[in-house]
């Protein structure tokens, strides 16, 4: 025996709408949470709401975070922060390619003093 489709007012359609679009659940687990016989039903309340779905109030808690209201002299102090840490960077990846360099050195040194190759090959197996 089927179970017999529960009717819902236009009130309560846009209850349930409001607390999914505030839940952030997917579609199906909303519809599981609150008893929805279907996805599509749901689907369907959207579409016909649409233009008043933009007219639905979030909860103000919900809001985006702006950027916080900084003082000028904060913005500096973080700029030279930036531009210090810019540099100590820049110090440590010149430091690691003089050591790439010295040890692609050492390498080529030591193949020709041993006579052996010591690098792979592009075309090895």
């Amino acid at each position: 025996m089927r179970k017999k489709a529960k009717v819902y007012s236009d009130e309560d359609r846009l209850s349930l709408l409001q607390l999914y679009y505030e839940s952030g659940l997917s579609k199906n687990a909303f519809c599981k949470q609150h008893g929805v016989y279907d996805i599509s039903l749901l689907n369907s309340w959207i579409r016909r709401y649409s233009v008043r779905e933009k007219t639905l109030n979030l909860p103000s808690d919900q809001e985006f975070s702006e950027m916080p209201n900084r003082s000028k002299d904060d913005y500096k102090d973080e700029n030279a922060q930036l531009k210090k840490r810019i540099k100590d960077l820049e110090k440590a990846l010149s430091y690691s390619k003089l050591e790439t360099e010295a040890r692609d050195l050492m390498i080529t040194r030591a193949e020709e003093y041993f006579n052996i190759p010591i690098r792979k090959k592009s075309g090895a197996k």
